[in-house]
Parts: C-alpha cells; structure tokens; sequence
C-alpha cells in the first residue's frame, strides 16, 4: 500500500486545523463520518493550560473572527476528509464510515477508523456517544 498520499492528507487536515484556531492549543480531536453523498465533521480542542474543551461550533461565537476565511478553512478541512476517504478506496482499503483525529501540539498524530453503519442513528446521538468515548 503507497501511503506517501495518506500522510500528505493527515498533514493538511492538521494544518488546516490549525489555521482555524485562534489560540494556543495542546491537543485537537476530530470527528469526520463520511460516506457518498455525506459528509459531518466537528472537532474539539484544548486550549494550553486548560483542562475544559472547546467544540467547534463554539469557535466563531467565543472570538472575534474573519468569519469568511473560517469558512474557507472549514470547506478546505471537509475536502480533505473526503480525499482521505476517497484514498482508502484508491488504495484498495475498506472505506471507513468514520474516523477520530487525534493531534498534539507536539506533533503527535493517532487516527482511529470505524467502519460500522452509522446512517440509522443521529447525529446528536453519535456525538454524544464519541465525547462519552474520547473526550475526558
């Protein structure tokens, strides 16, 4: 399997990731469930020296942003979600139905895949169900 495609993928979504935060930051953990014709993405992070994230839809509400260039920068980060997806199948991997993005600000990267049928259960209840799981 070439991977050299996957990894320049993983580097753009924590670039843009980084672009769109306004602060310091220690950790970022991102939801992305894509599938043909669907695509639903949020992310939390941890500013530095605080133990309380921030979600994502918070961002734009809690500072004073360019609110265009967000929004660009939150277009750019679904394409590149859905190029990673679209590369598994490139690849001849099992598409994932989901993944968690885990970056620290050290650089560290995990990435968790799921591959289980989401499209019977709603929104509120996945997200709720992946912060029970990844968010202390």
């Amino acid at each position: 399997m070439n991977t050299e495609n996957m990894e320049n993928i993983y580097q753009n979504i924590a670039n843009v990731l980084n672009d769109m935060l306004p602060e310091e930051w220690s950790r970022i953990l991102l939801y992305a469930e894509i599938r043909e014709g669907y695509a639903h993405i949020f992310f939390y992070y941890y500013p530095i020296n605080s133990k309380k994230p921030i979600y994502s839809l918070k961002i734009e509400e809690k500072f004073n942003l360019d609110i265009q260039r967000y929004s660009e920068l939150e277009n750019q980060l679904y394409d590149y979600c859905e190029e990673l997806w679209h590369e598994f199948g490139v690849q001849q991997q099992e598409e994932w139905t989901s993944l968690t993005f885990i970056l620290d600000n050290n650089g560290k990267m995990k990435v968790h895949y799921q591959y289980n049928d989401l499209s019977e259960i709603d929104p509120t209840s996945k997200r709720k169900q992946w912060e029970e799981k990844y968010l202390p």
